[in-house]
């Protein structure tokens, strides 16, 4: 019997409110609707609770989904998460929706894809439901075997697979096996074996041909007797074919979404006057029955009328809940029963808050639902947020840093405070190192201003020398007298690169990898590729080092046997090789990184030789064949963006830079272009000519910045022997050698 498990990921509600609105309706504008994506996943197992909760997150987190419209790509998500609470936003038109979620890899016991693809129209004004059912994308293999077989073999084994990839059934294993098919595998082979009666090796060979995806086969093992002409025994394969059945379901909901009201961000403090103060409040949404909305805000007790500050307004009756609203706290409640969706509007009236005096008010907000589990106590899925409220009667304000702050780094800071009263003067910080019991003075300016600052004036103060990775306070000042709200940030770590001494490697794996056994991969290469005809490009080096152990050795080759092959450059890169496509290998750059640092050094040797190889659509200046071969490094900095690649057998890889080498119909190649959007900083080195000496020779590569806006969230480092490697063009021999690479700052 074949069981499902449907998981619908709860997230988005039909029923919002705006943010300045007592309202639950969201207008929209004139030629808009509102999307609704209701993403679901439905499986072939039945799973325990436990097992629910971590395949939950699993194919939460890796499922991604396109919207695209006629001309193209117009949102995309990474993780159902990402996916936002309160609905999409599209122009009135046609659309299609699509959904991956798992792990597409060629066979596993364990790890299935799930595909959806579901066409719909968005009406301006309207709100439409897209109900995205992702099925399993697999072919599906059980084995069976008949109670006669152990009568005439022993240690049996069943091996089905294709060219990539391979699984072993041993004896009676009852699991199911998955597999990812192909244009070029259409069918999946299985070869039966084990011993007879006498001791004798038994094989038994077949094809399962143009096998369906979402479709299960049952490979039948019978045992017919003894072959009266040979002697032997007589074995069996029937196959049953027949479409994954779905027949348990099982709801999971996301837990519920705390949003701020009045354009106030629960991030930053609301900062006021007392007895000046606006309302405030929060906005619960819930994609089923809300549990509890549990409240907390001890400081604000005898405002509000409650022994300890603490209240469930979900739970209360209706007395408390009019009691509340006569001391300044309104609930404002919807739940559609029929759609099973709940929303919440809590608001702190100004009547309460302007019976506040001078000090910091927390107001902590604990929402919960349950989600029913067929044979187990529900799962509870919870959302906390907390409001900080700083009433003060100074002249000016602290205005707080974000860590992604852009005037943050490692051993400098700028500082922001806001003026509160017209007339201010004298304005500047206090700063510390935390922990420390002096204050540091420093003044405070702004770019243009009267004799005195007006209220709403902002002003800053840079501060230099600080200390890397460093915890430090600071408040605003005007006229000796400080703020009430003290503020904290921590400078930039001044981070290095992991390996850039390239010690650690997999010296025995086929291809060599750029990391110790049981490590964290953050270096590779195209060993993946030039392996597969036998070839290392980029190897461990112990004879040419600056010091430890090791260097690594980048050595360009033709790849191939015969006239068959390829140019391949020596190269290392930061990120992974992706997959592997026809003969060109596809590239995943960067790994996260927040630091700004101002230039790489390192050591390298390099040992050209004239150009052998050219491909036609070489750029690249003073590489044509017979000229000296030039070794290239550079780094960059980038900001968030991710780019994506699909491979031909369907499987979706993601990284902020994908460099893809095959052109193909004229289309032009993916490589990395310093020039683009998301490049922060920036900088190269050649190498031109054979390096002095016998040894390493020290080189540094400055980065300049082309934005300063905003915060680096990924970093690439790549070099090569041959600077034209991505165009097949360089020398067949053309050796580089790194070792000690360092980040400056």
């Amino acid at each position: 019997m074949n069981n499902k498990l449907l998981f619908t990921i709860g997230l988005t509600l039909p029923i919002l409110m705006g943010s300045c609105s007592d309202s639950f309706n969201a207008g929209n504008a004139a030629d808009e609707g509102r999307v609704l994506l209701r993403p679901s996943v439905s499986t072939d197992i039945k799973v325990s609770r436990a097992m629910a909760d971590d395949e939950i997150q699993q194919l939460s987190e890796s499922c991604q989904i396109w919207i695209s419209s006629e001309k193209g790509l117009v949102r995309k998500y990474d993780g159902i998460q990402s996916v936002p609470a309160e609905g999409i936003k599209l122009i009135g038109g046609q659309y299609t929706a699509e959904a991956w979620a798992g792990d597409s890899v060629p066979a596993s016991f364990d790890e299935r894809y799930f595909k959806a693809v579901e066409p719909f129209s968005v009406t301006a004004g309207g709100t439409t439901q897209v109900d995205l059912k992702c099925t399993i994308a697999n072919t599906v293999v059980s084995v069976k075997y008949a109670d006669a077989v152990d009568d005439a073999l022993s240690d049996y084994t069943l091996t089905v697979g294709h060219s990539c990839g391979k699984l072993t059934w041993e004896g009676r294993d009852e699991r199911r096996g998955y597999f990812m098919t192909n244009s070029r595998d259409k069918d999946l082979t299985y070869t039966l074996t084990g011993k007879r009666q006498d001791g004798s090796e038994y094989t038994l060979e077949g094809r399962i041909e143009a096998v369906k995806r979402a479709t299960e086969y049952v490979i039948n093992v019978n045992y017919e007797g003894v072959d009266v002409e040979t002697g032997g025994a007589y074995f069996t394969i029937e196959i049953d074919e027949s479409t994954v059945d779905i027949t348990d379901e099982i709801v999971f909901i996301s837990a519920p979404t705390i949003l701020a009201l009045y354009n106030q961000d629960l991030d930053k403090p609301v900062y006021g006057e007392a007895h000046k103060l606006t309302r405030q409040g929060f906005y619960i949404a819930a994609a089923t029955k809300l549990k509890s909305v549990y409240v907390s805000a001890p400081s604000m007790a005898a405002e509000i009328g409650v022994s300890d500050g603490c209240f469930d307004v979900v739970r209360a009756d209706e007395s408390v809940l009019s009691a509340l609203e006569a001391n300044g706290v309104k609930v404002m409640r919807n739940y559609n029963a029929e759609q099973d969706i709940d929303n919440l509007k809590l608001t702190f009236e100004e009547e309460l808050l302007n019976q506040l005096t001078d000090g910091t008010y927390e107001i902590t907000v604990k929402a919960s639902v349950e989600v029913p589990v067929e044979d187990g106590t529900p799962i509870e899925k919870t959302n906390e947020a907390t409001m900080t409220i700083i009433i003060s009667d100074a002249d000016i304000e602290t205005v707080p840093m974000e860590a992604s702050d852009p005037t943050l780094w490692s051993t400098e800071a700028t500082l922001t405070g806001k003026v509160l009263r017209d007339g201010v003067d004298n304005v500047g910080f206090n700063y510390r190192e935390k922990g420390t019991q002096d204050w540091i003075y420093v003044e405070g300016s702004a770019a243009s201003r009267a004799a005195a600052f007006a209220k709403g004036d902002i002003y800053t103060a840079t501060i230099t020398g600080l200390t890397p990775a460093t915890t430090y306070e600071y408040v605003a000042v005007a006229g000796g007298i400080a703020s009430t709200a003290v503020c904290e940030f921590t400078t930039d770590a001044e981070a290095q690169l992991p390996n850039a001494g390239f010690e650690e490697w997999q010296d025995s794996s086929a291809p060599f990898l750029i990391y110790a056994p049981g490590g964290e991969m953050f270096w590779d290469s195209g060993n993946h590729g030039s392996k597969t005809m036998g070839k290392n490009v980029t190897v461990p080096e112990s004879g040419i080092k600056h010091s430890g152990e090791r260097s690594i050795k980048l050595a360009s080759q033709f790849v191939g046997v015969g006239s068959l092959g390829k140019f391949a450059a020596g190269n290392v890169f930061v990120g992974e090789y992706l997959y592997t496509d026809g003969t060109d290998g596809i590239l995943g750059w960067g790994r996260p990184f927040t630091s700004r640092p101002k230039a790489l050094k390192g050591y390298a040797r390099y040992e050209p030789v004239a150009v052998t190889d050219v491909d036609n659509d070489n750029p690249l200046d003073g590489l044509a064949k017979g000229d000296m071969d030039r070794g290239i490094i550079y780094i960059a900095l980038l900001d968030a963006t991710i780019n994506t690649t699909t491979s031909s057998k369907g499987t979706t890889y993601s990284a902020p830079v994908v460099v893809n080498t095959k052109k193909e119909n004229k289309k032009p190649k993916a490589l990395f272009n310093k020039d683009a959007s998301n490049v922060i900083a920036y900088g190269k080195f050649s190498f031109t000519g054979k390096t002095e000496g016998s040894g390493m020779v020290e080189f540094t590569v400055p980065l300049e910045y082309y934005r300063t806006d905003v915060k680096p969230s990924y970093i690439i480092c790549t070099a090569s022997a041959s600077e034209g490697g991505d165009y097949f063009t360089g020398g067949s021999g053309s050796v580089l050698y790194l070792d000690d690479l360092e980040l400056v700052y």
